[in-house]
């Protein structure tokens, strides 16, 4: 099992098996201030998981501006999303949540804070990268 694995991770037998990918050997990775940004292509789909420290805010991270639109899931820690209108949203573990353009995101707390992307991990990486 594990040496089929292999091959396919390798590129061998790439359409004989499933598609198995670890975020520990991501395509793509962002290192930045109090975080990271990890992204695989998976079944043809890019998904992502964020790993934020306390304190850590989208506006701050990519220099202002609001979130590109993406779906979800916390999966520890706890964030805040707020809203330009002033509304706040508190995003704990197992949340599942859509978040548009016109929102901002910080962790709160004391613990670190992840975030499995299943949609616009590309839009988010673009955003965070221009700010390297």
């Amino acid at each position: 099992m594990a040496a089929a694995r292999e091959a396919r991770q390798n590129g061998a037998a790439a359409e004989a098996g499933p598609d198995v990918k670890r975020f520990e050997r991501p395509d793509r990775r962002l290192v930045f201030e109090q975080g990271s940004l990890e992204a695989i292509k998976v079944g043809g789909r890019m998904i992502g998981k964020g790993s934020y420290g306390p304190g850590w805010k989208w506006s701050r991270a990519a220099g202002g501006g609001g979130l590109p639109a993406h779906v979800g899931v916390v999966l520890s820690g706890r964030a805040k999303a707020r809203e330009r209108a002033g509304r706040e949203t508190d995003l704990l573990p197992g949340d599942c949540f859509h978040l548009t353009t016109a929102t901002d995101l910080r962790v709160v707390g004391y613990r670190p804070c992840e975030i499995l992307y299943v949609s616009g991990v590309e839009g988010l990486m673009h955003k965070l990268q221009r700010q390297q």
